[in-house]
């Protein structure tokens, strides 16, 4: 069982996240409930989108498991968050193939992303970096990565459609970054776990 586990460890019992190194086939993920399954790509999507997604969902479904003794439904916003129906837990899940990463909260909401290290964003980083952030990263691949990710908890935490990146969407200039915020209407501050695998970089958020 290729699960990856954290060195951080929460402090908060209501809360829990797994991370998964993709080694099997499509099959070995299929034991989810079935109303999962349509919050799932089309079936006509890339085979590798598929597979990933199902194995995000298989984590989820784990956790759930571990928290909640009668089955939850998995259904999506509008603007796709999965999100699990008539319940107080909130969740989130991300996918880097072949790393998929899937979290739960009882009380706070909560973000995770993972990206792999040898992603190549440099040319993008100036769309979701401000000026400062920019010149904190100076080039350095790793802090980009761990920036992008930090971006990425936090806005899937906010679930607030429509957030400027770059502009409503900051974090505090150290390595791990251990603080987010979001600027919408007022400031919301969270806390950062980030952790640096040997092949992915991995941020999640909790409100404060």
């Amino acid at each position: 069982m290729p699960q990856i586990f954290p060195g951080i460890a929460l402090a908060s019992p209501h809360v829990k996240w797994m991370m998964w190194e993709i080694k099997e086939s499509t099959s070995f993920f299929q034991n989810i409930p079935e109303k999962w399954k349509k919050t799932l790509p089309p079936e006509n999507a890339h085979a590798q989108k598929l597979l990933e997604s199902l194995a995000a969902r298989y984590c989820l479904w784990q956790l759930v498991k571990d928290v909640q003794t009668e089955p939850l439904e998995l259904v999506k916003t509008a603007s796709q968050r999965p999100y699990l129906k008539d319940s107080n837990y909130h969740i989130s899940i991300s996918h880097s193939f072949p790393f998929v990463s899937a979290c739960i909260s009882l009380h706070r909401p909560i973000g995770i992303d993972l990206e792999r290290k040898d992603r190549k964003i440099q040319h993008i980083a100036p769309r979701f970096l401000s000026a400062k952030e920019l010149d904190w990263a100076r080039e350095d691949t790793q802090k980009l990565i761990a920036a992008w990710t930090v971006k990425e908890a936090l806005y899937k935490a906010h679930q607030q459609a429509g957030l400027d990146f770059k502009n409503e969407i900051s974090f505090d200039f150290e390595y791990p970054v251990r603080q987010g915020h979001v600027f919408r209407e007022e400031n919301t501050s969270y806390e950062v776990r980030q952790e640096e695998f040997p092949n992915f970089i991995v941020s999640l958020v909790l409100r404060n």
